[in-house]
């Protein structure tokens, strides 16, 4: 009866401490990592084949480029209500920014700096019922 009463008590307290050690690993918002920028930015380009329109600081994607970790890996924009681009670049590192850290003419926000409200409030300005939920670039 004792061993059996023993049995019991560690395998209850097993299933306790199990259920502890999986409740502590979450999963991360993908929308969280790497290094992200938001900005508004002109849309550039002709419209054509060789150079479509795109927002400023948005590299064409070529297959040298293509499988390069380097530099922005990724951005998704929507047009303003008055034409301009609001985009989120995606970098390995914050590195890959200073270009567009320098360009005074354009609004950026940087992740782990601005607040997001502050960003939102600004793409409210150009783009009505703007939503951040529905926004971002989803890297695995």
């Amino acid at each position: 009866m004792d061993r059996e009463r023993k049995t019991i008590w560690i395998t209850l307290l097993f299933a306790i401490s199990s259920g502890f050690i999986s409740a502590q690993q979450a999963k991360v918002d993908v929308r969280s990592t790497y290094e992200r920028l938001w900005a508004v930015v002109p849309i550039v380009g002709a419209g054509t084949f060789a150079d479509p329109k795109r927002p400023k600081w948005a590299e064409l994607v070529t297959p040298a480029n293509q499988q390069s970790r380097s530099g922005i890996i990724a951005y998704q924009f929507i047009k303003g209500d008055d034409g301009v681009g609001l985009v989120e670049f995606v970098a390995t590192s914050r590195a890959s920014f200073q270009q567009i850290l320098a360009d005074s003419t354009i609004t950026v926000f940087l992740k782990g700096r601005d607040s997001r409200a502050a960003m939102e409030a600004e793409f409210l300005k150009h783009k009505a019922n703007f939503d951040f939920a529905h926004f971002g670039v989803r890297m695995p």
